[in-house]
């Protein structure tokens, strides 16, 4: 291909690759067949395998990948036609017809993605401006396997924010959950530069005497000794009331646990991220519980104790009791009005496969 369309291709992959994805994976592979076809494939295998489910993490961050990079093609004046596949690594491809249209929607869109990032601050708990409330509802578009709720009375919010936050209290008091959040944590600024996969603890928002902390906490005998005086407990209570000072919650349900559904769900989730970035909100991810009570229905070994197993599920029973409709809850998240994050999470440059 000549110089400007691999530009062009390269911007599309660009997109696609700054959509979120679990503790930073970036679980995708991207290839170019000429003429006109990109393909994008999944590497499940750099998501966190107990969460992964189905491998429904890695199918929501190629569904945000999809969603970037089909509004980055219709800026650059191409009408992408995307297929999903049924089966095995490749999730879909985009077909790049030339002279496409771009809605101004779209377009404001495509300016958003490179100011989404999480941000993890205690939120000002104001209600949703009527005008920012409509625009997460208009965020849906088309999209017919997932559907889109807030919760936003305060009460309510309260339940369901403890509720979420017994996954942190698991975090911190079960040995193989312990190993795999805290293997995830990186401190160096150059690695996040770089961006490489996990978290970067200033993206946590800790105060500097809880950073120092962390670094006792990820040796399990220390975060062992605190379990037994109640410490995992304390830190949930504290994680749900700044949870719960967004203005609402917002969640994504689905109709069933598919790989469509998956897919749809990560597009739904960058749409509405974007749409909060354009317009100036904050937002961040509390889907944790939700996973992991989907792995607990999943898992028959001995990982979890039976008091773990329980209090999970409980929890989740208290989210779904406290949320309308007959959907599945599967990803949430708060939102609302902050100041801007410490730092935010870098991602590697795209590498594209060229096919001929």
């Amino acid at each position: 291909m000549d110089a400007a369309y691999k530009e062009k291709i390269t911007k599309i992959c660009r997109a696609a690759a700054a959509a979120p994805s679990g503790d930073n994976s970036q679980p995708w592979r991207f290839v170019f067949r000429a003429p006109d076809m990109l393909e994008f494939h999944a590497i499940p295998e750099k998501d966190n395998a107990l969460l992964n489910v189905d491998e429904s993490g890695t199918l929501i961050a190629l569904g945000a990948a999809i969603q970037n990079a089909e509004l980055e093609a219709k800026v650059l004046g191409f009408n992408p036609e995307i297929r999903y596949s049924k089966e095995g690594s490749l999730i879909a491809t985009f077909t790049l017809h030339k002279e496409g249209d771009c809605s101004e929607v779209e377009r404001r869109l495509q300016q958003a993605i490179t100011l989404r990032h999480s941000n993890r601050k205690a939120y000002k708990k104001t209600p949703l401006a009527p005008d920012d409330q409509q625009a997460l509802f208009n965020a849906v578009g088309k999209l017919t396997s997932v559907s889109f709720s807030l919760v936003e009375d305060q009460k309510l919010m309260g339940i369901i924010s403890r509720a979420l936050t017994t996954m942190e209290e698991i975090a911190l008091k079960n040995k193989s959950i312990h190993k795999l959040f805290f293997e995830s944590i990186f401190w160096s600024k150059e690695r996040n530069i770089e961006g490489k996969s996990g978290l970067y603890i200033k993206t946590l928002e800790l105060p500097l005497p809880a950073q120092v902390l962390f670094k006792v906490l990820r040796y399990w005998p220390v975060a062992s000794f605190l379990a037994r005086i109640g410490f995992p407990k304390m830190v949930a209570e504290t994680n749900a009331k700044q949870n719960a000072s967004a203005s609402a919650f917002g969640v994504i349900a689905v109709n069933r646990f598919d790989r469509t559904s998956y897919i749809e769900a990560g597009r739904l989730l960058e749409r509405v991220w974007l749409d909060t970035a354009v317009r100036g909100m904050s937002f961040q991810i509390v889907t944790g519980l939700l996973f992991l009570a989907r792995a607990m229905e999943h898992e028959t070994s001995s990982i979890f104790s039976i008091g773990e197993r329980a209090s999970v599920l409980e929890s989740y029973a208290r989210i779904r009791e406290n949320l309308k409709g007959s959907s599945e809850p599967f990803l949430m998240f708060r939102v609302g009005y902050a100041a801007a994050p410490s730092a935010v999470s870098f991602r590697r440059e795209p590498i594209i496969e060229d096919i001929r």
